[in-house]
Parts: structure tokens; C-alpha cells; sequence
């Protein structure tokens, strides 16, 4: 039986991906190898994991305006997840969404502001689809 949220639409698109979670802050500037898709920050509990093609679920973007660049590497490299869930979506990250749109024509969706519940139950591994104009999110 499937599960649905309703947060808010941060950036636009659709997909269905696996999860991959760590409600902690995300630094994509020295956080991800934008060449692989594996996260590199040392101090991250996700080191050593891959977020190509995965829903990330984090709860904010931490660092400065060089998350878009490394982000842009990683979806020019086919590396970079599929969408990005956020507790609270801050400008950087939805930027590097709207980036990816721009450039090269994907669209990652980001959604915010699910509700305690969907963070409470959400895990690693979980499928998710993920609407980003609406902001619905449905663990499948």
C-alpha cells in the first residue's frame, strides 16, 4: 500500500527513484565526486554511498554558490540524483535544479516541506514518485 504527502513544489518534474536518506544538511561543494556520484565528505554518514539516480532526501543545503557548479558536473556526467527532498529547500539547491533544466534540458525535481510524518517514515531504499510542480510525494 502506497503512502502520499503533499509538500510544496520547489522545482519542476517528475520521477520515480529509489530513496536515499540522511537527515542531515548536504553540501554538494565537497560533498559529492561529481565524476562518480559518490558522496566524499568524511564527516557525512552517507560516505561512500552513490546518489546517482536516486531521490535524495536531506534536510537542507549547506556551503555557498559552488553547490550548483559541482551539481551541474555531476548531471553533466550522468552522476547527480533524480530529485532532491528537502526539510527546507534554501535557494542553492532548488538553483541547481532549475541549472540542470537550463542547461541541459533535465528536470530534478524538488520538494520541501513534507510534513514530520514522511520524514519520520521515509528510509533508505524505499521507491519513491516524486512530483515537483505539485509537490506530491508518494512512497510506493
Amino acid at each position: 500500500m502506497s503512502r502520499r504527502y503533499q509538500g510544496r513544489g520547489c522545482a519542476g518534474g517528475v520521477c520515480e527513484a529509489e530513496a536515499i536518506v540522511a537527515l542531515e544538511p548536504f553540501g554538494f561543494w565537497q560533498g559529492i565526486d561529481p565524476l562518480s556520484g559518490e558522496v566524499i565528505n568524511r564527516r557525512h554518514p552517507l560516505l561512500g554511498k552513490n546518489l546517482a539516480g536516486r531521490a535524495f532526501v536531506f534536510t537542507f543545503g549547506r556551503g555557498s554558490t559552488g553547490n550548483p557548479g559541482v551539481f551541474l558536473e555531476a548531471v553533466r556526467n550522468g552522476v547527480a540524483p533524480a530529485a532532491m527532498i528537502n526539510v527546507r529547500a534554501e535557494p542553492m539547491i532548488t538553483l541547481c535544479s532549475i541549472l540542470a533544466e537550463e542547461f541541459y534540458g533535465l528536470s530534478i525535481p524538488v520538494v520541501d516541506q513534507l510534513g514530520d510524518d514522511f520524514y519520520a517514515t521515509v528510509k533508505s531504499g524505499d521507491r519513491l514518485r516524486i512530483v515537483g510542480t505539485t509537490g506530491e510525494v508518494e512512497i510506493l
